[in-house]
């Protein structure tokens, strides 16, 4: 292989990769918007071990697939950008305590657990 069969080959793959990493963003920005993101941080001297959320007066299932260790952050979604802003949401800890706070996550962008309550910002 010649040299400039090297760079018009080099030259046609690069342009393939842009042009498919172009066309990827728009659909990769359009799937975003379809989600509601937040953080959760445990402020708390406890391991959370269930993060749940009300509908229709029902509890969820268990968000979380791991415990909350003290001072562990992780990001959440709820896969999709349409409900009600204030959702009740409830904590358990591994030592047998919970509690439950409304939450509206229209505004909120990280809830933080702390003993016994839940702010968000």
């Amino acid at each position: 292989m010649t040299r400039t069969t090297a760079m018009l080959m080099a030259a046609i793959a690069g342009t393939l990769i842009a042009a498919g990493m172009t066309s990827a963003i728009p659909a990769f920005a359009a799937d975003d918007d379809k989600h509601w993101y937040f953080d959760v941080e445990n402020d708390s001297n406890g391991t959370v071990n269930e993060f749940r959320t009300q509908e229709d007066g029902e509890w969820s299932e268990n968000w979380l697939s791991n415990r909350l260790e003290p001072g562990d952050k992780i990001k959440l979604d709820f896969e999709t950008d349409e409900g009600q802003c204030e959702v009740r949401t409830q904590i358990h800890l591994t030592d047998g305590t919970f509690f439950d706070a409304p939450v509206d996550y229209c505004k909120a962008k990280t809830l933080i657990i702390q003993n016994n309550t839940l702010l968000w910002k």
